[in-house]
């Protein structure tokens, strides 16, 4: 059975879970399946590179910040990359859960918003627009917020930014 199917399982999810471990100096309260490491030099305007060499980017911070822009990504781009194809991994198991049929076609296009937060700094918020999924009203909103239930970027989102889901 794939982990991702255990994901929605009550039962395969306590024989994953484990107790809190140490990692070097980290403290995770979970066993994780997977750990990526990504480094970044250069803060906004610099280079990201991953330890597995798959991704090797140029960052620049966008225009609308009052710079010169730059042909480079952002981590807004990367927030929402991340967050669509997570979205739409947990759909699939959404999908098989509630025995439902995805269309092949679905996609998941995601808006991330960055802006002033009061009295300091900025916050993010993000609209998912899904797509082609075959599936209308009841159906689709059942899909979907079970695929919330799943989706470990929803878990890490939710009641610290906006989230929100739209049929496209």
């Amino acid at each position: 059975m794939s982990l991702l199917r255990t994901a929605v399982r009550p039962a395969a999810r306590l024989r994953m879970a484990a107790a809190p471990i140490t990692i070097g100096a980290r403290h995770i309260s979970f066993k994780p399946i997977y750990t990526a490491e990504s480094t970044v030099k250069g803060a906004r305007n610099g280079h990201l590179t991953t330890k597995t060499g798959h991704l090797d980017l140029k960052l620049d911070t966008p225009k609308e910040f009052g710079t010169k822009g730059g042909p480079g990504t952002n981590p807004e781009e990367l927030l929402g990359a991340g967050y669509a194809a997570c979205f739409g991994g947990a759909l699939g198991v959404a999908a098989r859960e509630l025995k439902l049929s995805l269309g092949a076609d679905t996609t998941i296009t995601s808006l991330v918003s960055i802006g002033p937060k009061q009295p300091k700094g900025f916050q993010l918020a993000v609209e998912l627009r899904v797509a082609n999924t075959g599936l209308e009203g009841q159906d689709f909103n059942k899909i979907t917020d079970l695929a919330h239930e799943i989706c470990p970027f929803t878990h890490a989102l939710k009641n610290n930014i906006e989230i929100k889901t739209v049929k496209a």
